[in-house]
């Protein structure tokens, strides 16, 4: 790890402890003695998203994880701003009063490949008063698995229509991961995993689902 690494992983600490307060952040510079550019800038990336009530500790965290890789100062810089930049997208698609859990499961998520805005949008629009955070973290791992958006995003819909808890939600979605992880492919996994968990949520078209939402991942069956 270089010097200057090794200054930004002290101001990274530091600013961890600190970032409740600009002032305090700036005091955590001083004393670490790190880049002062690098240091500035980051420190504007997070007080400007604060200030604009985002939640700060996925930029944090993208700071932490770009210094642990001994990424370039300058990539760790750009990486804080794309953060930020999806924070407030998923802020915006999950209005109008997103807890800053949603937030931050929505910036995760529309750091997946494939994971869209209007996703996220037709997820809350399914669940309008509730928290949709753990509904969003399944559909990251969904689409990180390699399953279509439009058809991960309807499962998600379907799921939260039949009642499923955040418990099941989560299962599900670690369930395909470890099935993919073992060589299963994602589709055929969703498919039997979904088997299982529809036997167990309300009956079919109980609360305005569809009669085939929750059949099959790869979709309708033909007669």
């Amino acid at each position: 790890m270089t010097r200057r690494s090794l200054r930004l992983l002290s101001f990274v600490a530091a600013f961890a402890a600190f970032s409740g307060r600009a002032a305090l952040a700036q005091d955590s510079l001083s004393l670490t003695n790190i880049d002062r550019e690098v240091a500035t800038r980051l420190t504007h990336i997070v007080d400007s998203a604060r200030a604009r009530g985002l939640p700060t500790s996925p930029i944090i965290a993208k700071i932490s994880q770009g210094v642990l890789l001994h990424s370039a100062p300058e990539r760790i810089v750009v990486a804080a701003q794309n953060v930020a930049l999806r924070l407030e997208d998923a802020r915006n698609a999950l209005a109008p009063k997103p807890t800053w859990a949603d937030i931050a499961a929505g910036e995760n998520a529309l750091g997946v490949d494939g994971v869209t805005k209007a996703a996220l949008q037709a997820v809350r629009a399914t669940s309008p008063n509730r928290p949709v955070a753990v509904p969003i973290a399944l559909l990251a791992q969904l689409v990180a698995s390699k399953i279509p958006v439009e058809r991960a995003t309807q499962i998600v819909k379907e799921l939260i229509r039949r009642g499923a808890s955040n418990t099941q939600f989560s299962k599900l979605g670690n369930d395909v991961y470890s099935d993919v992880g073992h060589g299963a492919r994602a589709i055929a996994s969703l498919d039997v995993r979904l088997q299982g968990l529809t036997a167990v949520l309300a009956p079919v078209g109980a609360q305005g689902t569809s009669a085939d939402g929750l059949q099959s991942a790869s979709g309708p069956k033909k007669p």
